[in-house]
């Protein structure tokens, strides 16, 4: 605002007072040189607002797909994660039925003694028991 004052308004309000009464020519031309810098100051300012809005818009739109590529990376990590879990539940399914098969085997294998001792004595000949007076 201060250099609004000093180097815009301040010489517009001389030149009106010059111009009122007692100006000459020179008066007259040296305020005149000093509102034409002042225009042209307006005029650098103005496009220094104009490149910094539109700089101010790319950083936007840098911005914008900046959160946009952070979205899909969540995403992403969201699904890893999802199929982190079905594994790990599959891998604790899998042990399970990796248990119940290892029991099975061990109740067959048992099964299987069980058979094979029965077979074992019942082909062992037996010690027949003879009644009185009979001869093996």
């Amino acid at each position: 605002m201060h250099r609004f004052l000093v180097r815009g308004f301040f010489p517009i309000v001389i030149g009106a007072a010059l111009l009122a009464g007692c100006a000459t020519k020179d008066d007259f031309k040296i305020t005149q040189s000093t509102a034409d810098a002042a225009r042209m100051q307006a005029e650098e300012a103005r496009a220094a607002a104009d490149r910094a809005v539109a700089a101010a818009q790319a950083a936007q739109q840098r911005a914008d797909q900046a959160s946009s590529t952070a979205q899909q990376a969540q995403q992403t990590a969201n699904s890893a994660q999802s199929s982190a879990n079905t594994a790990q539940s599959s891998a604790q399914s899998a042990q399970s039925s990796a248990q119940s098969a290892a029991t099975s085997a061990e109740q067959a294998k048992d099964d299987a003694q069980a058979a094979q001792e029965k077979v074992q004595e019942a082909s062992r000949p037996r010690a027949t028991r003879l009644a009185r007076g009979e001869r093996g």
